[in-house]
């Protein structure tokens, strides 16, 4: 009996396995059908209805999840974009940043550079106009007070007035401080 009841039950199986590959495969629609047939039983409809309706939602959910993943994807590529266009601007403005030190650098050399150019032209008068006061003395007086400058000032003094003034004011000078005084105009 035994016997018996295993061949039945493996003939049941075998049978059942079978009309599910067949069912999978595409060959015979078999559940289908049946679904019908079921479906329109008093006692299972309400079952079957909800059943259709959760699976309605949740190709619906499937569907809502595959859209928020597409954003989520473009969010992503958005984030990693604003990232690298951070990344360059922090770099632009380190640049920037750089520059203006490098400016501000200049800036103080120029103001350097202009406070030497202003006091070399206030020394430039100084001495165009000490150099008036020395012309306009006789060449003698204004020996007697070149005497106690060095031989430097002393050229720098003479080299822009005419030959003739700074002859006579040489003349008027001692002899070895004349001549050094000749060769520092002469250079």
């Amino acid at each position: 009996m035994w016997k018996t009841v295993l061949a039945v039950g493996l003939l049941i199986v075998s049978l059942v396995t079978l009309a599910v590959v067949v069912q999978i495969i595409g060959l015979w629609d078999w559940a289908g059908p049946l679904w019908e047939q079921v479906r329109v039983l008093p006692a299972i409809a309400p079952h079957v209805e909800r059943y259709e309706l959760g699976q309605e939602e949740s190709a619906r959910l499937a569907a809502r999840e595959q859209q928020l993943a597409g954003w989520q994807a473009e969010l992503e590529d958005e984030a990693r974009a604003l990232a690298e266009e951070r990344r360059r601007l922090e770099d632009e403005e380190l640049q920037l940043e750089r520059r203006r030190q490098e400016l501000a650098r200049w800036e103080e050399q120029l103001a350097a550079r202009e406070s030497a150019v202003r006091l070399l032209e206030d020394e430039a008068a100084a001495m165009d106009h000490l150099r008036s006061l020395y012309a306009a003395m006789r060449p003698q007086e204004a020996a007697r007070i070149l005497v106690d400058l060095t031989d430097e000032e002393i050229a720098v003094i003479l080299a822009d007035m005419s030959p003739r003034q700074a002859g006579q004011i040489l003349a008027a000078l001692p002899a070895s401080r004349a001549a050094e005084v000749s060769r520092r105009l002469g250079l």
